[in-house]
């Protein structure tokens, strides 16, 4: 068996699938009204109206008033499906390079990008996590993350790690935040209602000589739902508050780079 007769990882292959490398050569005629294009919009139209779990190819086929049949003759599976859909929810153009060059607000510009795009499409992070980015917007999204992170002075190496870990904690407070959500209107509640709610229970549990750590928690009233006009409905929710975490692991590496320059300027 040849290497190009070796089956295909996963990932190579949505590589292929998202940039088209798998479709077949356009014959001369009328454009055809179904595509592959049209029927990843319709799915995405059904996702952001209904849910992730909403989505399937008899879903999307009823949407655009067509065979589920018919779509497998642009998208061979759901999973497919899926990958392009992913990709296509990133078409919004990431945060380009600061005038000023301060690569530290770069890099906070582009973790808030993130997390508004989450917020607005939250079925993203409901679909399994399948690899790195190998479409043109995902990748787009990556080289602008990279590059704030080489910019400030990591290698590159170094860079891909620090937004892996970026990344998934953008994504999974969003998921967390978005699960939390789900759960509280099931109940006929709202997540500040449902926080607030979690406190009380917690105060009639909880000692001081048992758990003084939680205590002092509660004390504070870390978790109740602050509703000022500086902090409006919601600012307890799990992504409003990443800033103080985002902004410690802006610090280390800010704290790492002065400290490698320091050694190797020594």
């Amino acid at each position: 068996m040849t290497t190009e007769d070796a089956p295909k990882s996963r990932m190579a292959r949505d590589v292929e699938l998202l940039w088209g490398l798998d479709a077949s050569p356009r014959r001369r005629g009328p454009k055809p009204r179904l595509s592959r294009e049209v029927v990843v919009r319709a799915a995405l139209h059904v996702a952001d109206a209904e849910g992730i779990e909403a989505v399937s190819m008899q879903r999307v086929s009823k949407e655009l008033g067509y065979t589920t049949m018919s779509l497998y003759r642009h998208v061979d599976s759901k999973e497919d499906l899926l990958v392009l859909m992913l990709d296509t929810a990133m078409e919004e153009a990431p945060p380009g390079p600061r005038a000023d060059g301060d690569r530290r607000a770069g890099l906070e510009e582009w973790c808030h990008a993130t997390l508004e795009l989450y917020r607005r499409r939250s079925w993203m992070v409901q679909v399994a996590f399948s690899g790195p980015p190998g479409g043109p917007n995902g990748l787009r999204w990556m080289e602008a993350g990279l590059r704030e992170l080489v910019g400030a002075g990591l290698e590159v190496g170094e860079a891909v790690q620090m937004l892996v870990l970026l990344s998934a904690a953008l994504r999974e407070s969003v998921r967390l935040e978005t699960d939390m959500a789900r759960a509280a209107r099931s109940t006929g509640n709202t997540l500040a209602e449902v926080e607030r709610d979690y406190g009380r229970g917690l105060r009639r549990v909880v000692t001081e000589e048992e758990f003084p750590t939680v205590a002092l928690m509660l004390r504070e009233q870390v978790l109740e739902p602050k509703t000022t006009a500086e902090a409006p409905e919601g600012a307890g929710e799990p992504t409003r508050e990443l800033d103080f975490g985002i902004q410690r692991v802006l610090d280390g590496i800010e704290s790492y780079v002065r400290t490698k320059g320091a050694i190797g300027g020594a």
